[in-house]
């Protein structure tokens, strides 16, 4: 399996009152003879480390699934022209970053 994202650009309706929204596939790169298999799911907007993650992302790649989101936006980022895109890209990089702990300010 050789998996590589697939960005859409989707308007939820035909009026143009709704947002347009971004939607990242992940497909399976290596020629397929049956269609669609080379589709293997979609890449949550949250991927997280968390044991109970249920998202068929999580359940298909296991513990390297945090790794291989970043690995797969780079790639994307790397390659794609469009800015809105490249906003998306970059903003679900952004929350696959560890956050801080969180510990209490000191009392002076």
């Amino acid at each position: 399996m050789n998996p590589q994202l697939y960005i859409m650009k989707v308007r939820p309706s035909k009026d143009y009152s709704t947002r347009q929204s971004i939607r990242i596939a992940v497909i399976d790169s290596d020629p397929s003879k049956v269609y669609p298999a080379n589709f293997i799911c979609m890449l949550p907007q949250h991927v997280t480390a968390a044991p109970e993650d249920s998202s068929v992302f999580a359940k298909t790649f296991g513990e390297s699934r945090i790794d291989l989101a970043k690995k797969l936006l780079n790639a994307a980022l790397e390659t794609e022209d469009d800015l809105e895109v490249k906003a998306e890209i970059k903003e679900r990089l952004k929350m696959l970053e560890p956050k801080p702990a969180w510990r209490p300010k000191p009392r002076y």
